[in-house]
């Protein structure tokens, strides 16, 4: 297998920029406007997948599902089917070097036999304790799966956030499910979550049409409105257990002081078979204490321990 860095992110960032640029349970927060949350200039907002325009970032509210119909991604009832709103056609456009990739360690597992899909994709973990210095820091970690790794690729992603992004946030831990595609993003319900609450990050494939395949990302015991559900998108086949970050100044303090985080009982099926996963660990920065440390390779049972310091 060779090492895949996720090149969704048109452009490569110095390990230094990387790391100078880079409470209750169930209680729903409203959807922040994306206008102005997390930004860093009049027209952008922080996803994960870096910095966005905010014409292109979008709250996807309770009873709604996004699907591609037609080749253009739209917002449908999800009761009725009916469109409600229509994003425009699936494409690809320039990304500036503002929008580079904040990953600063993971692990990848590219599934070798596309043709037995990933049907479940499970990670458990504590949320951390909070951060000593409490700056403008943000903090993602999440398990997320890709349709490969090229410009055209998307994510879909359970995520654990600290800090500001454009679907809300502050100085405290909150959580909620993105599909991010090479132009645009799509976030549900903004959730708090206190320091030591358990997570369970759950995709599940709903669908299979052919080509096109449906997926819902969420939390297990969460709010069913920070859930996403996605339709006829082309196969994920890539998955990935992730440390992302933007605006940490100052790792030794702005990280949350665990030694690490452990990103554990990881499941991936391929239908009702557990699958032979090899995870492949990355590190944005040779030699720095963020890394992420492959202790199980099993499913169900996984185990990648990802480092703070």
């Amino acid at each position: 297998m060779r090492t895949i860095q996720p090149i969704r992110y048109l452009y490569v960032v110095s390990a230094a920029l990387l790391l100078m640029t880079a409470c209750r349970k169930d209680s729903a927060k409203p959807a922040a406007d994306p206008t102005t949350s997390g930004a860093t200039g009049s027209d952008l907002v922080l996803t994960p997948a870096g910095l966005m325009s905010r014409a292109n970032v979008h709250f996807i509210a309770p009873g709604y599902v996004l699907s591609v119909e037609n080749g253009r991604l739209q917002k449908l009832e999800q009761g009725t089917g009916r469109m409600v709103e229509d994003f425009g056609e699936v494409k690809i456009e320039p990304r500036s070097a503002a929008a580079a990739s904040g990953w600063i360690a993971y692990t990848y597992w590219s599934n070798p036999n596309t043709s037995n899909a990933i049907t479940d994709f499970t990670t458990n973990w504590i949320v951390p304790s909070v951060p000593s210095k409490q700056s403008s820091q943000t903090i993602f970690l999440f398990n997320g799966m890709q349709d490969g790794t090229t410009a055209s690729s998307y994510i879909v992603q359970p995520v654990l956030q600290w800090g500001p992004s454009a679907a809300g946030g502050g100085k405290y831990w909150s959580i909620t499910n993105w599909y991010v595609s090479s132009s645009q993003a799509f976030f549900g319900t903004l959730v708090n979550v206190s320091a030591g609450a358990s997570l369970q990050g759950v995709i599940k494939q709903t669908a299979v049409s052919g080509s096109s395949y449906s997926y819902n990302s969420s939390f297990t015991g969460y709010s069913a409105a920070s859930a996403l559900q996605v339709n006829n998108v082309p196969e994920a086949f890539w998955a990935a257990e992730t440390l992302e970050s933007y605006g940490v100044n100052t790792p030794s303090t702005e990280y949350p002081p665990n030694t690490d985080i452990a990103m554990s009982s990881i499941q991936i099926l391929q239908g009702t078979t557990n699958a032979s996963i090899t995870w492949t660990p990355v590190q944005a920065v040779s030699g720095s204490a963020q890394k992420a440390v492959v202790v199980s390779n099993s499913s169900p049972g996984g185990l990648v321990d990802i480092y703070f310091r």
